[in-house]
């Protein structure tokens, strides 16, 4: 049975239409008819529809059976502790990390953040809706959390968890390349993931991250910037757990 999606709730005996694209490849590969039933899977559930109508460039469909919750495989949990930017650059980060499967994103105001943890507080709202919105559009069956903004010096072992956790640094410490970092450890465990501002790490956020027992990484080649460092390196992470 075919199986389509459609990004918004369903009941049964609801009437929808199939996306442009999908109803366009049935209507050309015409091996779908009016009476044939189809699997529909939407954010959170499976139903099985019937095909009611089927006209140039649109293909309607019924809902007639609910077939449970949408079931995926749990992963472990991919967190980036990030340094508060500009509002464009953080909410572009926000919705890359969404598109990814990051599981959680901690937004940190630290020496040279750009932003400061008392102002930030305010676009709670907006980062949720941003979440939601590439939620549905990426078909992330685990929305990713955007915690409350926190001050660097609140962060604690209780917040992280049991996990793995690293902190990106171009700043005179001694760190390890990425790729020769992620050969030695267990990438299946919880990970943890710190991206700093444009300017850099301070000597005492250093300290904090080393009284965190954080390892410390970089990157060959070119500098990233920060919201880029987060997308690249969630990526990488997500990919070496089978994610993506």
């Amino acid at each position: 049975m075919q199986t389509y999606y459609i990004p918004h709730k369903l009941k049964i005996g609801d009437i929808t239409h199939l996306s442009d694209s999908d109803s366009e490849m049935i209507i050309s590969q015409q091996k779908l008819h009016e009476q044939d039933l189809v699997e529909i899977e939407t954010y959170d559930k499976v139903f099985i529809a019937q095909i009611t109508y089927i006209e140039k460039g649109s293909v309607e469909i019924e809902i007639v059976e609910e077939k449970g919750e949408r079931v995926t495989k749990e992963y472990p949990t991919t967190t980036i502790l990030q340094s508060l930017s500009n509002d464009s650059k953080f909410n572009y980060f926000i919705e890359k990390c969404v598109e990814i499967g990051v599981g959680r994103i901690i937004p940190v105001e630290s020496q040279y953040s750009l932003k400061k943890k008392k102002k930030a507080v305010k676009s709670i709202g907006l980062w949720n809706k941003i979440v939601s919105d590439a939620t549905e559009q990426s078909r992330n069956t685990r929305p990713t959390i955007v915690e409350s903004p926190i001050k660097i010096s609140e962060l604690s072992n209780d917040q992280l968890g049991d996990c793995i956790k690293i902190c990106l640094a171009t700043e005179n410490v001694e760190s390890i390349y990425l790729n020769e970092y992620i050969q030695g450890i267990d990438i299946r465990k919880d990970i943890v993931i710190a991206i700093g501002p444009e300017k850099g790490w301070s000597s005492s956020d250093i300290e904090i991250f080393k009284k965190l027992d954080f390892d410390f990484v970089k990157l060959r080649g070119n500098i990233l910037r920060t919201e880029t460092a987060g997308i690249v390196i969630g990526s990488i992470v997500k990919y070496l757990k089978g994610e993506i």
